[in-house]
């Protein structure tokens, strides 16, 4: 891997470990002094909710994608991301990768949205609504979705 394109994943895996330690400031300086100021921020701002596509916070699609509460959630993306992402890095180019990471994370975004409000209501017998204002989602799994459909599609087979 060139250092370039090292540089570029490692810039988008330091990112989404910079919010995850937001997320653990947030939530632990909520848990011992009962400070819910960063904690409400990274819930406004870093968390795709029905509440947030309905207030004109649509920045969250695309931030939601640099969130994890989890080190296990983290850990997972970011080793299949820097497995995967060295190849895709090499194949596309920085811009081309930065977007397909951003692209398919707004595409996510965009599908839990839907789905909430179109599929699971008929699954659930009800009709079509939003959720409570406080369900969210969050996570690079769409990114990192994203990312690994363009290598198992770009790759050629060998057999």
């Amino acid at each position: 891997m060139t250092s370039r394109v090292g540089k570029v994943l490692w810039a988008v895996i330091g990112v989404n470990v910079g919010v995850y330690g937001l997320w653990q400031y947030g939530i632990n300086n909520y848990k011992q002094f009962g400070d819910a100021g960063c904690l409400q921020f990274m819930l406004r701002h870093f968390m795709n909710s029905p509440d947030a596509w309905e207030n004109g916070r649509w920045h969250t699609l695309l931030s939601s994608a640099f969130s994890h509460k989890d080190l296990d959630h983290l850990g997972l993306n970011m080793l299949v991301l820097y497995s995967i992402g060295q190849g895709v890095l090499q194949a596309i180019g920085n811009t081309r990768f930065l977007l397909l990471y951003g692209g398919a994370g707004i595409a996510g975004s965009l599908a839990t949205l839907m789905y909430r409000k179109y599929i699971r209501p008929r699954l659930e017998g009800r009709t079509a609504r939003m959720d409570t204002p406080s369900m969210g989602s969050l996570g690079a799994s769409g990114s990192v979705m994203g990312i690994t459909s363009f290598f198992a599609c770009a790759c050629k087979v060998m057999i």
